[in-house]
This record gives C-alpha cells, sequence and structure tokens, in this order.
C-alpha cells in the first residue's frame, strides 16, 4: 500500500536524537491513523552512529558515504520517498500529538508550497523557537525594528498564516511541489537551503503557512555544536546565499557590517537567567544583540532558563529583553554572560 506521507529524517551524528524522533513518528502515525512511512538518511556519520539508524529499523534508509549536508541528505530521502505528501525533518526533533495532521490539512491547499509547525525548544513546551527569520537586505544588516518584528512573530505563533521564510527544522509539501520548484541546492552545505529552496517556491507564487496548531519539539542547535566544521559550513552557505540574492556588492557590505564591533546594548546585567512575571508582556531571548530574530516565552509567570537549553549554549552574552505583547514595545532589556 502507498504511504500518505513519506517522512524524511537527515541525520549526522545524532543517532540518540534520530531514535527519539523515529518513536514519535511511529506513535503519531498509530495515534493519528496515518499511513506513513520513516525514511532514515544519514550523512556519513560512521560506522558505529550507522549500525545504531539500522537498529531503528526505518522503512527504507539512505546511508549516504559522504556529508552531502541537509540538503543532500534531504534529496536523497526524497528519492527514495514513496508518498505524494513529504515532511522532511531533522533528526533533533520530536512530533508532538496532532503535528502531521495539521500539516498534511495545511499543504492540501493547492495555493501553499510549503507549511512548517510551531518549534518549542526545551522540554517543557514554553519557550518557541523563531517563526520567520529577518530575511532581506535590510534584515540582515540589522536595520530591522524590534516592535513591528515582536509583533508579527507573536501574530506567527499565536495564529500562524503566511511567512516570507519557514524554519527549516520540519518543512512539509507536496511533491508536485519539488516537480515544480526543483530540489534542495547541495551547494548550500550547512543552513541557507530552506532558505533558498523557498525563494523559489515563492516565486511561484506558491505561499508559505506558518501551523502553530502543529507542534514540535526541536533540540536547537545540540547536533551542530558536535561537528567542528559546522562554522565553515555555515559560512560557505551565508557567502553563496548572499551573493546570489543580493550579488557581490550586497555580500560585499554585509560581510563588511558584520566584521564590525557589535553595537552597544543599553542593558542590565543579570547574575542569573531569571526574568520575572510581568502582566500582558513576552520574554525574547537571543544570543543577537539586535534580538532579532529571537525565541520567545509568555511572562505569564516568572521565567528561568531551563537546564536543558543552558546545555545546548556556546559561552557568551545572552540577551532577554521584555516587551508589550499588544505592540511589541520594548519595556526592560537584559544579559546574561553564559560561561
Amino acid at each position: 500500500m502507498t504511504p500518505r506521507v513519506s517522512v524524511i529524517v537527515v541525520n549526522h551524528r545524532s543517532a540518540g536524537e534520530a531514535a527519539a524522533c523515529v518513536a514519535s513518528l511511529r506513535e503519531a502515525f498509530a495515534r493519528e491513523s496515518l499511513a506513513g512511512e520513516v525514511i532514515l538518511v544519514d550523512c556519513d556519520s560512521g560506522p558505529e552512529e550507522v549500525l545504531a539508524l539500522a537498529a531503528l529499523h526505518a522503512d527504507a534508509e539512505a546511508f549516504l558515504p559522504d556529508n552531502r549536508g541537509y540538503s543532500g541528505g534531504a534529496n536523497a530521502g526524497i528519492e527514495k520517498a514513496r508518498a505524494s505528501r513529504l515532511v522532511i525533518s531533522n533528526a533533533d526533533v520530536m512530533f508532538l500529538p496532532g503535528a502531521l495532521t495539521a500539516l498534511l490539512a495545511e499543504i492540501e491547499h493547492p495555493k501553499v508550497g510549503a507549511a512548517a509547525p510551531l518549534c518549542f525548544w526545551d522540554a517543557g513546551g514554553r519557550l518557541r523557537l523563531p517563526a520567520d527569520s529577518a530575511a532581506g537586505f535590510f534584515g540582515e544588516l540589522g536595520l530591522k525594528h524590534f516592535a513591528p518584528f515582536a509583533r508579527r512573530t507573536l501574530h506567527l505563533w499565536e495564529h500562524g498564516g503566511a511567512a516570507r521564510h519557514l524554519p527549516g527544522a520540519v518543512l512539509a509539501a507536496r511533491r508536485d511541489v519539488f516537480d515544480t520548484v526543483g530540489r534542495f541546492d547541495e551547494r548550500f552545505l550547512f543552513e541557507y537551503e530552506e532558505t533558498e529552496w523557498e525563494d523559489r517556491v515563492r516565486a511561484t507564487g506558491l505561499r508559505l503557512r506558518f501551523v502553530p496548531r502543529a507542534r514540535v519539539r526541536h533540540l536547537f542547535a545540540r547536533s551542530a555544536a558536535r561537528n567542528p566544521g559546522t562554522e565553515r559550513r555555515r559560512e560557505v552557505s551565508r557567502r553563496l546565499y548572499r551573493e546570489r540574492r543580493y550579488g557581490r556588492l550586497g555580500r560585499a557590505l554585509l560581510e563588511h557590517a558584520a566584521a564590525r564591533p557589535p553595537r552597544a546594548v543599553e542593558a542590565a546585567v543579570l547574575g542569573e537567567p531569571l526574568v520575572r512575571a510581568r502582566a500582558g508582556a513576552w520574554l525574547a531571548v537571543s544570543t543577537n544583540a539586535s534580538l532579532i530574530p529571537f525565541a520567545g516565552a509568555p511572562l505569564d509567570a516568572d521565567f528561568r532558563l531551563p537546564e536543558d537549553i543552558l546545555a545546548s549554549l556556546k559561552p557568551g552574552p545572552l540577551y532577554l529583553r521584555v516587551f508589550r505583547a499588544a505592540d511589541g514595545r520594548p519595556l526592560e532589556t537584559f544579559v546574561w554572560e553564559r560561561r
């Protein structure tokens, strides 16, 4: 029987997380009465990792002899997929009840090119990961204003809707969309592959949809921290994307701006990552001084950065901004140093 949905899980040195992802998918198939298959792709993680992945007994496997990146892994999975509805996922994702059903319902609309879920960062399901990027030349320059960006982010988290770009941890799309716009560009070694693909989707007139009723947990930044080549691969992808979208001059201007010392931010120093509750307010959390983009949580109760998030953070400053939910206006900004 042909499955209704093929879920492609792309792994690189994350066998433990991949096992949890596959387990959550099998539970989802049973709970949501979905005829689905799991296609497990590995990008040259080594023989021990491959043995651990093989023990998961996915419906199909593609254990690649070289690291083709997330883009190449996703493409290899698409080759194996049998369904007309595709979900492409990082290995460090766990699908929560109803997520697959909500994503599949969204992409049934012929004008929708792709859909993505709301991603929670912490085990408690309070801290939401960004719903959209600060895409665009001025966004990358750090010249976007916080308040309108915060309003837009809250709207997507709470109501969903059309987005300029979708986070790439989980993407759902029909096979005919890939047939129309092509697959992921494997010259993007790490990150930006989904951004460039989404540019092509939007260029055809199709919409990108953020779906907050579809919820997953994404163990953001954990697997990347294990791979020493991550920063080099990210830089290659960043340069390629910027030059393709903004030209050589635009890329050079962005690189020059990034090389300058960061602007000073007026922020109260915290001795611990704790912010007190405040009615009608949310908290933005980011390693970027501009706080664009940001992870966020409602301040209906005191917020302390969870231990499971602390474990994934690199040493350095972490910025926390209290803002008004009604209009995104910043109320207070803090900085805490991760040692």
